[in-house]
């Protein structure tokens, strides 16, 4: 019982942790290119203009996207 009791509370503790970190970060989406994306410029462009990481999504219409997810800035 003494080594359950102890594992619940240091789980308790590292989740209480973690939540401390990522308080108040919030993920921002925006899309750099609306048609014919190319995945290395996408994630270049990116990178430069928001320092995030960029990804390209085929859309319902069939044209690929850039999307770019990066830390929102208050």
């Amino acid at each position: 019982m003494s080594k359950l009791t102890n594992v619940v509370i240091f789980i308790v503790f590292f989740l209480g942790m973690m939540a401390k970190e990522t308080q108040g970060q919030h993920i921002c989406h925006q899309i750099l290119l609306n048609n014919n994306c190319d995945g290395a410029t996408c994630t270049s462009l990116c990178d430069k203009q928001l320092q995030g990481t960029g990804q390209c999504y085929k859309t319902v219409d069939k044209r690929f996207i850039c999307l770019c997810n990066y830390l929102c800035r208050t």
